[in-house]
């Protein structure tokens, strides 16, 4: 059975009053080929002729190369090919860059920087040998001390990257407002520290690849789960030191998650690509596997050392907000954005603060590069900043709810112009927090609720502590592509640039009819199991008239499609939402226009579109799709094909100028969230127990509200995650300490609580549905809710979790420091 058959009968679905797909929680239409082992991934398009790739990775952080002896692997009767540093500067270029100056190529040259960087690639019949030739080459290094915290690395006294001179390549303080005399006037004025620890996604799927040189076209054509196909295959391309439209980047329907992390994995592509050319054209795919993955995979995010300052009132007015973070980069920026800007576009988080000072170094140390992960830098951000506000309203003697309350924007400050230029396009927070209070009143502290007061008591006696801190935070989406380089753009070109220089990348769209009638659509992002397919099935079926049964959802490969920016930063919904509109609504108007010219001979304005067809109002004649279709046969311009561009809604509204020209991160959509997770804390041990976890969400219109419960599912469980479990960490020696599912603790059924979610529907002013971005709530919102609930339960402790993750043995020892 196809399916297309598994989908809502047609013909049980054909009523006279036809119903919205929109908005009704449509099954996904993806799950039936996931669920039942249908889908293909990496491992599944590979031809059975495909050679198979391994990497020999540093063992040291810190090393000068000396030499690379290759004769043993090259000896091994299984070895096809063997690649170093050396071979690819003869014949290849450097990967692109994050920032300026800076160097890198997909295997080592000169030195090694960071524990499991790649310095050779091996290439043989199979991936056993492959792996058992890779211990045949011998590496002689020359170790270097290894800079290893950030905090040290500022200093320069080793130098990772000795062309660029510093470990702090970049950085900038910005003000916005006047910072000196906010903090000069308020009442009171606070500065604290905070850590945000390393972690990053780790999808089900590793990174992987099947590449394959055509000596005949002199081309490659490569198969990968890359996030951002379309975008970064220059650094494919670049790399490979071919035009765009030689090397063509596919990524398969189905990817097994990615959460931001591969976007950057690149250098397996080229380096497949290097050797399939050469060996004249034989496939060659690489799997990275799961240790690969934890150490040295280009996938970990940032981790960022925090001081804030905040200045308030004595009423418990904010007035002014500084912050001052180190990021820790790790061994090179990755191309192409780091995740230093981001929460410029969220500084204040829900809160109306008048002045912002914002202040950052990005720093280089002898850890795996960071790459982009789900929030992208902005989870940190408000951690530290509400920390910041419990600990002002411990020092006011106020509530911490009641303290945000008299900061929130107000509704009818709505759209909400922030000090950094980015704008809030609606909501109602005040309400949000009302709410959130209301529901943990009324469901919990009551009679044989969690925080049922004797309840409470008792578990106190146990030294078990329950607290619940309610918080509301903002999720941006749908991010501009154009403040992306703003790192990498001088600051005269900066200060000169006008507003018709802004080059922002639309949503590019295809829908194509069939001869027998159905609709054939085409994406040019990729995915990694957000449902896309699902989204435009419904969207489509709405704005065609039709059923989904009738629309089958391709994808586009990178030569195919224009460049854009693709599936990140919660833009998919607003994006794909707004391109899926346009087309249908030029598609009908077309099929009108096929009708009136080719059939009923009749004034466009008296042929309508209806039900999956186009009707003549004069005559009462009608035409189905597939009649449509056979009239558009043989036609010099098909009228039933249609490629459409949805512009990025921020293009369209002025008061997004400013921050376009100054390059300044544009999410023109404020989707929001109101938390109240109830945890208990075990005073004896440490360990933290989420009991349930409460959320309001609003993302505008729910276009399909169970993919909106599945991403806040799913965010708030790597929320968990970050908060609690989480951490990358490195030894004083360099040395990854997680490199196994042991080391690095992912949560699972049994950590996750109860999550209920309540829902309210702001749709957006600025986008096409009314959909706001909600692909990172959870993450973004989730680490920092369960935070302040720590500060709750432990308030006696006059305890603030100052470092993510707050695992057992740091509550523990931070209790043990208070008694």
């Amino acid at each position: 059975m196809s399916e297309a058959d598994q989908r809502p009968s047609a013909r049980e679905e054909t009523e006279s009053e036809r119903e919205s797909f929109v908005g009704s929680g449509l099954e996904r239409v993806e799950d039936r080929r996931i669920l039942t082992g249908e889908a293909e991934y990496i491992h599944d398009v590979a031809p059975e002729n495909a050679a198979h790739l391994a990497f020999v990775r540093s063992v040291h952080p810190h090393a000068t190369i000396e030499n690379v002896n290759t004769a043993r692997a090259e000896d091994h009767p299984d070895c096809l090919l063997v690649l170093t540093g050396e071979d690819l500067q003869e014949d290849y270029y450097p990967m692109p860059c994050g920032l300026n100056a800076f160097e890198e190529w997909s295997l080592a040259t000169d030195k090694a920087r960071y524990v499991g960087e790649p310095i050779a690639a091996v290439v043989a019949t199979d991936r056993y040998a492959a792996e058992d030739i890779v211990d045949r080459i011998d590496v002689d290094y020359d170790q270097h001390e290894p800079v290893v915290d950030a905090l040290e690395a500022r200093e320069d006294e080793t130098v990772i990257h000795e062309d660029v001179g510093t470990n702090v390549p970049d950085g900038e303080t910005m003000e916005f407002g006047d910072v000196d005399g906010a903090f000069a006037d308020a009442d009171n004025v606070i500065e604290r520290e905070y850590s945000w620890g390393r972690i990053s996604g780790v999808p089900l799927e590793t990174a992987g690849v099947v590449a394959e040189y055509d000596p005949d076209r002199d081309s490659f054509d490569i198969d990968c789960n890359i996030q951002l196909h379309t975008l970064v295959d220059d650094t494919v391309y670049e790399t490979l030191g071919y035009p765009p439209e030689k090397v063509n980047l596919e990524v398969p329907a189905d990817v097994g998650g990615s959460f931001g992390t591969k976007i950057a994995i690149h250098r397996y592509c080229a380096v497949a690509s290097m050797a399939s050319q050469q060996l004249d054209g034989k496939p060659v795919q690489f799997v990275e596997d799961r240790v690969e993955n934890l150490q040295g995979g280009d996938m970990h995010s940032s981790d960022r050392e925090y001081r804030v300052r905040l200045a308030y009132d004595d009423d418990g007015t904010i007035r002014g907000l500084d912050t001052w973070f180190v990021d820790d980069f790790g061994a090179f920026p990755r191309y192409p954005v780091n995740q230093a800007l981001k929460p410029l576009s969220v500084v204040t988080n829900a809160y109306d603060i008048p002045a912002v000072k914002y202040d950052y170094e990005l720093v280089m140390t002898n850890k795996t590069s960071q790459t982009a992960y789900r929030g992208f830098g902005v989870p940190a951000h408000l951690h530290a900043l509400e920390m910041a506000v419990d600990e002002a309203a411990g020092e006011l003697g106020l509530e911490r709810e009641e303290l945000r309350r008299r900061n929130l924007v107000q509704p009818d400050q709505m759209p909400h112009k922030i000090p950094t230029h980015n704008i809030y396009d609606s909501g109602d927070l005040p309400a949000a927090l009302d709410r959130i209070e209301e529901i943990v009143e009324e469901r919990e502290r009551c009679e044989g609720g969690l925080l049922d007061p004797e309840v409470v008591e008792a578990k106190r006696e146990e030294g078990k502590y329950r607290g619940v801190s309610c918080t509301v935070h903002i999720e941006p989406g749908v991010s501009g592509s154009d403040w992306t380089d703003r790192q990498r753009t001088e600051d005269e070109a900066l200060e000169q640039r006008e507003r018709d220089e802004v080059a922002e990348l639309p949503e590019h769209f295809r829908v194509s009819l069939e001869r027998d009638g159905t609709v054939q659509a085409y994406l040019a992002t990729d995915t990694s199991g957000q449902g896309h397919q699902t989204l435009v099935t419904q969207l489509l079926a709405d704005g065609l008239e039709v059923l989904p049964s009738d629309i089958e959802v391709g994808y586009l490969d990178s030569v195919t499609a224009p460049t854009e920016y693709g599936t990140a930063a919660s833009r998919m919904a607003v994006m794909l939402s707004g391109a899926t509109e346009g087309a249908a609504e030029e598609f009908r108007n077309n099929c009108r226009q096929l009708a009136a010219e080719e059939a009923f001979g009749s004034a466009l304005a008296d042929i309508v579109y209806r039900d999956g067809g186009v009707e003549c109002q004069q005559s009462g004649e009608r035409l189905e799709l597939a009649d449509l279709a056979e009239l558009d046969t043989g036609r010099n311009q098909r009228l039933t094909q249609v490629a459409y561009d949805y512009q990025h809604p921020a293009t369209e509204i002025e008061e997004f100028d400013e921050a376009l020209t100054s390059k300044f991160p544009v999410y023109p959509t404020a989707a929001f969230a109101a938390n109240a997770p109830i945890v208990e804390v075990d005073t004896k041990t440490g360990e933290v127990d989420v009991l349930k976890f409460y959320s309001l969400r609003d993302c505008g219109t729910r276009l399909n509200p169970t993919i909106v419960d599945g991403q806040a599912h799913g965010g708030i469980a790597q929320g968990l995650g970050a908060a609690l479990m989480e951490e990358f960490q490195y030894d004083d020696e360099g040395q990854p300490q997680a490199i196994t599912m042991f080391d690095y603790l992912l949560p699972s059924t049994k950590n996750m609580p109860p999550v209920e979610l309540e829902h309210s529907e702001t749709p957006s002013p600025f986008t096409e549905t009314g959909a706001k971005g909600t692909g990172e709530g959870g993450m973004i919102d989730g680490p920092v809710a369960l935070a302040s609930s720590i500060n709750d339960a432990l308030e006696e402790y006059d305890f603030v979790t100052d470092q993510i993750p707050m695992t057992p043995h740091r509550v523990r020892n931070r209790i043990r420091d208070a008694e």
